[in-house]
């Protein structure tokens, strides 16, 4: 009988150590390493997933989308009518200016919302300039958590890698001021409040952090205490001048839930979630309230952070990368000690979920065991971690230094898992290979041998390079290549791709390249259609560069 695990469990453990302190650990824990290897890389953290609302408010949403559209411009608005699905213009951004790193952030977001490009569109690199108010430790205001928080969002919508050092210093910084509750608070050494918390924990979770981390656990435990039993959340639990609940609040706190993977109506008190309380403050025209009036200084500024909340989304609302990790799976290949055991596509949050995930498509068994430091993924099939060797993985040909379970795919990479030791060259696909550059640029709408020296094994691939042209996305484009066997055995092929994740939507011969195999006969060849499909919401414009590789294995 084959062993899924794949129910997700909860686990509070310590952040996952790097590769490098695993080696030093080699150094001088060699006995414990002997029992514990490599294995240590692959801990696995999962969260507990609610249960998902089968049906969202959408009477409600509609009237909001009316009323918003009533209302000026505005970066906020922009970005939660394209959550709805509904055309943005984003040109009132062309010349905006300001004076401080957060007035930066939310333009952005709204422009990358738009599907422009915020280092080119404006008037003045955005990115760049947002970028300036960045010292050696963190982003802005030394006396603000808020500006890293919000510039990290910025960052990581516009595309910019989570490994950079700017973020790298903001997140640092955001942790160091994590107050003793579990919360954040706009400036150093507030009183921690719930709307910079639950954008605290979005901008952390973009950074590549598990909802399993402590520091996110803490964060939860916050917001669950501070939920009023009307199900809604107050600006300030323990603040002296009103904790009633409120729409900015609530909405924003349901983005943090929705970011974790959660469901809002998991998050009840008496009976009442936020969503319950939210939807209440909503006015007959569609907006929705501050507070439910009559409230001094109360509007409708809530509306659109209530529109992105509802329709199950958060900050940022979309990402530049150009792949919606929703609805784009991930390519994998597991590799055993002696053979390959499955590829294929798979949707999956981490790097471990693909072991998960995939199991119930490849049917291998798999274990993962509980040591003190954590959770790790232990064997697949009968490869077991013993001594030094253990489960590898790398992503996009790039052997990470966080734990499986901590790196987060945005959906399109290529996720090899191995059975080996830490210095071992990861597993090729074949025993000979040829390749083929391609190119792409992504335009808008409208704009060995034998005695008669024949090689034993041998083939090529012409052309040597493909380029499919301008593409809009929602179209497609077929190009030809020609596969040779120039040797004396006959040949099982089949492809890898490298280089832009565009590139990952590709077809030979009408499957995913991935799952893409031919056989070829010694002196043979055969011509094959190579087809790149963009999704009409591809939104990573611009020149494209990769390899298409084709592997080659004796039959």
């Amino acid at each position: 009988m084959v062993e899924r695990k794949t129910q997700k469990v909860f686990a509070t453990i310590q952040s996952t150590p790097s590769r490098s302190i695993f080696i030093s650990m080699n150094k001088f824990f060699s006995s414990l390493w002997s029992v514990v290897g490599i294995i240590g890389l692959v801990f696995l953290s999962f969260g507990a997933a609610g249960t998902i609302r089968a049906t969202q408010p959408s009477d409600e949403i509609t009237k909001a989308i009316t009323y918003l559209k009533a209302q000026g411009n505005d970066a906020t608005k922009t970005m939660a009518l394209v959550a709805a699905g509904e055309s943005v213009d984003v040109a009132y951004l062309k010349n905006f200016s300001g004076t401080t790193a957060i007035e930066y952030a939310k333009p952005i977001m709204a422009i990358v919302a738009g599907g422009e490009n915020p280092s080119t569109y404006p008037a003045q690199d955005f990115v760049a300039k947002l970028k300036s108010f960045a010292s050696g430790t963190q982003l802005g205001s030394a006396s603000q958590v808020n500006d890293d928080i919000w510039g990290i969002l910025a960052f990581s919508s516009a595309g910019v890698q989570e490994s950079d050092l700017v973020i790298q210093n903001s997140k640092a910084f955001i942790l160091a001021n994590q107050n003793a509750d579990g919360g954040w608070a706009w400036n150093v050494g507030g009183t921690s409040d719930t709307n910079d918390t639950a954008v605290a924990v979005m901008a952390l979770l973009e950074t590549g952090m598990a909802k399993s981390d402590t520091v996110i656990q803490k964060a939860v435990t916050y917001l669950k205490n501070a939920q009023n039993t009307d199900g809604g959340f107050p600006y300030d639990p323990v603040s002296p001048f009103g904790t009633g609940s409120d729409g900015n609040s609530d909405a924003w706190v349901i983005m943090a839930i929705n970011k974790l993977g959660e469901d809002p109506g998991s998050w009840a008190k008496n009976g009442k979630d936020p969503v319950d309380h939210l939807l209440t403050l909503q006015d007959s025209d569609g907006g929705f309230w501050w507070m439910q009036p009559p409230v001094d200084f109360n509007n409708k500024g809530a509306t659109a952070d209530a529109v992105i909340a509802l329709l199950r989304k958060s900050f940022p609302v979309v990402s530049s990368g150009g792949v919606d990790p929703e609805n784009s799976p991930v390519f994998y290949r597991i590799v055993g000690s002696a053979e390959e055991i499955c590829r294929g596509s798979v949707f999956a949050a981490t790097a471990m979920e693909v072991v998960v995930n995939a199991a119930e498509d490849c049917g291998y068994t798999y274990e993962i065991k509980d040591f003190s430091f954590g959770k790790f993924l232990s064997r697949i099939n009968n490869d077991a971690a013993e001594g030094l060797k253990g489960w590898l993985y790398r992503v996009d040909g790039v052997m990470p230094n966080v734990g499986a379970a901590d790196f987060a795919l945005e959906g399109g990479e290529n996720v090899l898992w191995y059975y080996g030791e830490s210095d071992d060259e990861p597993p090729v696909l074949g025993d000979v290979s040829d390749s083929v550059d391609l190119a792409v640029e992504i335009v808008r709408s409208g704009g060995g041998g034998g005695g008669d020296g024949t090689p034993e094994i041998a083939f090529t691939v012409t052309p040597s390079a493909l380029n499919f042209g301008k593409l809009v996305p929602g179209n497609s484009v077929v190009e030809q290549v020609t596969l040779k066997n120039e040797g004396k055995k006959n040949l099982s092929i089949v492809a890898e791709i490298r280089g832009d994740a565009v590139f990952n939507f590709i077809k030979i011969e009408n499957v995913l390249w991935n799952l893409f195999e031919t056989f070829l006969g010694t002196g043979l060849q055969k011509n094959v259609g190579v087809q790149l499909s963009l999704p009409a919401g591809f939104n990573s414009f611009g020149q494209k560069q990769g390899t298409l590789i084709f592997w080659g294995t004796a039959e």
